[in-house]
């Protein structure tokens, strides 16, 4: 570590405040996001705040293990899907599981998951044979509002502006 007298690392302490109060109150945002603002922390810990730290490339996952890790997730839609879990699919402990998807997949396992939920519940809401209530229960969302918030953060439209 780098000896320090003074100075401040405003992001840092922003990040170990969020994950204290994640904490706290059980998680609100699930163990997935938990574990991804984990690691932007110790990432920011130790590039700032070590000597000559250098990020290692490290191996990915192979396809076949990709797969495995899609299909369960796709099968566990609407369960919450914890880190440890996907972690244990490929026997790997969840700080090193999570920065190996990542490497592998491009995003952290949350904003996959996330992703994923988000993929089907449009589909769902195009198909128009369920109400938003049983889309969201479907597809893993806390409940209707939670996937209405996801829909305007990601498509910028009401779900039913998507549907249209």
């Amino acid at each position: 570590m780098i000896e320090r007298l003074s100075g401040h690392d405003q992001v840092l302490l922003d990040l170990a405040r969020r994950l204290a109060s994640e904490s706290a109150h059980a998680y609100p945002n699930g163990p997935l996001a938990w574990n991804e603002m984990a690691s932007a922390f110790i990432d920011g810990l130790l590039g700032r705040h070590t000597a000559n730290f250098e990020s290692r490339t490290r191996g990915a996952l192979s396809k076949d293990v990709l797969q495995r890790l899609k299909d369960y997730i796709m099968t566990h839609l609407d369960e919450p899907i914890e880190v440890a879990a996907l972690a244990g699919i490929v026997g790997r402990s969840e700080f090193h599981f999570t920065r190996v998807f990542t490497r592998s997949v491009g995003v952290p396992p949350h904003r996959y998951v996330v992703h994923q939920r988000l993929q089907r519940a449009v589909e769902l809401m195009r198909d128009g044979r369920s109400g938003l209530a049983e889309i969201a229960a479907s597809t893993g969302f806390a409940d209707q509002s939670h996937l209405s918030r996801w829909v305007r953060r990601v498509h910028g439209v009401s779900p039913t502006e998507l549907a249209a």
